[in-house]
């Protein structure tokens, strides 16, 4: 072999290399899309997964709402992150896309058609990504949190799955006279005025909190299987872990279905973020595989189907030890659906033996006089 042909065999070797390595990388964009709903134009940015090609297949849509004071530009500050959740495989291909909301916005008026229509719409135009609610993603970190709790349980029909991360919300269903000092300290009333009319419109706030808005839609949540991911630290520097804990407990008591996360020694933001960024795409990525929840369609034996079977009789639980529970822990849950099946019966007329989320009781003891 001569020295040219050499060298043109190596350059071709190396070339092949660098495009490989090309295609492990996101790549980013920045657009200014004109919106007709926000008659102004709104500045955009995108991280497209490796290997992208243009409508080369419908992928998902993963919208990302920033935080207070923030832009587009607060999306490519995770593109590190980004790129380590396709790396291992956390998320699968598709589009994730940010926007400038206005520093202190919280999405209200149009931003939330711009959210569930109108980007969606440019996304598919530019992108080729899918339309359908199943392929359909929303996330947020603080007022982004806030959006994206809002606009998904606004719009339960339109997402797959919402991550709202350290949501900024308050402890509350009805807006207090003197609101209390401990969750309204980091919001003067100049932003309330901003946000929800000036002067400041109680009413309007009331209705476009999350856990009023949990409330009137809770059967349409719970009709559209919408998953719902919720997270806060509980060292949050403005005490967003009870608002949080307040809407976690709001979720609860009207039977939607959610993952709750108050993350030990996590403040607002900070180095946290990272991590728990993933664990919440994590969350996103199984909504779209169908969930995760344990298969109880297990094959059992004769001998563990009769002791499914028999196990509840007469109202009672049989409480003596067994080692058919202990054979193979895998399948208890197909166990439990077996063993669930006679107390489908008394679940009809006692709704406190429904197989979900019950009442919970008060957390404090009311001395009686």
């Amino acid at each position: 072999m001569s020295r040219s042909v050499s060298f043109i065999f190596i350059l071709l070797l190396a070339s092949c290399s660098v495009e490989k390595e090309a295609n492990k990388q996101v790549t980013t964009e920045l657009h200014d899309v004109l919106s007709e709903i926000r008659g102004e134009i709104v500045p955009v940015s995108v991280i497209l997964p490796p290997g992208f090609k243009n409508n080369s297949e419908s992928l998902p849509l993963l919208i990302n709402l920033h935080g207070g004071g923030g832009t587009r530009d607060n999306l490519l500050r995770q593109l590190n992150t980004y790129q380590e959740m396709f790396d291992e495989g956390i998320l699968p291909p598709l589009v994730v896309i940010s926007f400038s909301g206005g520093p202190i916005s919280y999405y209200q008026g149009t931003w939330e058609t711009f959210v569930t229509d109108e980007l969606p719409k440019w996304a598919a135009e530019k992108y080729g990504i899918s339309l359908k609610p199943e392929h359909t993603l929303l996330t947020g970190i603080s007022m982004g949190g806030y959006g994206s709790l809002k606009i998904g349980l606004k719009n339960p029909e339109r997402f797959i799955a919402i991550a709202p991360m350290e949501p900024a919300i308050m402890p509350i269903l009805e807006f207090p006279q003197e609101p209390h000092k401990r969750n309204s300290w980091w919001t003067p009333m100049q932003i309330y005025e901003d946000v929800w009319g000036k002067p400041f419109d109680p009413q309007k706030f009331i209705d476009d909190n999350p856990a009023n808005i949990a409330v009137a839609n809770a059967q349409r949540i719970r009709d559209s299987g919408l998953n719902i991911y919720l997270e806060v630290g509980d060292e949050d520097f403005i005490q967003l872990h009870d608002g949080a804990e307040f809407l976690h407990r709001v979720f609860w008591d009207n039977d939607i279905r959610h993952e709750y996360h108050l993350v030990r020694w996590a403040d607002h933001v900070g180095l946290s973020m990272h991590n728990r960024t993933k664990e919440a795409h994590a969350f996103l990525a199984a909504a779209l595989m169908g969930g995760k929840s344990e298969p109880i369609d297990l094959p059992l034996t004769p001998e563990q189907l009769q002791y499914a079977q028999s196990v509840f009789g007469e109202g009672e639980i049989d409480t003596e030890p067994t080692s058919i529970m202990r054979e193979d822990l895998r399948l208890a849950p197909t166990i439990h659906a077996e063993l669930w099946k006679p107390l489908k019966r008394l679940a009809k007329d006692d709704p406190d033996m429904k197989r979900a989320y019950g009442k919970l009781p008060k957390t404090t003891i009311i001395q009686e006089k």
